[in-house]
């Protein structure tokens, strides 16, 4: 069974995580671009661990749209 987590759904970056359970540790991070009813992959990288996954995903999120980055350690936001 295949686990897909959407991160950001914005027309210009569609960003997704997703783990695959019969592969449990992998998770990968894809990052696409919408065009009418086509998704062109832009990026796809690949992780061991859940929580790095994620913050890949959320630090992408977070340059699309102009925010300064913050960097997680341990779980937690910091400057």
């Amino acid at each position: 069974m295949t686990n897909v987590t959407v991160i950001s759904n914005a027309r210009d970056c569609f960003i997704d995580l997703t783990h695959r359970d019969s592969d449990a540790s992998t998770w990968i991070v894809q990052r696409w671009k919408k065009s009418f009813w086509f998704k062109k992959r832009i990026s796809s990288n690949w992780f061991n661990d859940e929580h790095q996954a994620i913050a890949f995903a959320c630090k992408m999120k977070l340059q699309h749209i102009g925010e300064p980055v913050h960097y997680l350690y341990n779980g937690k936001e910091s400057t």
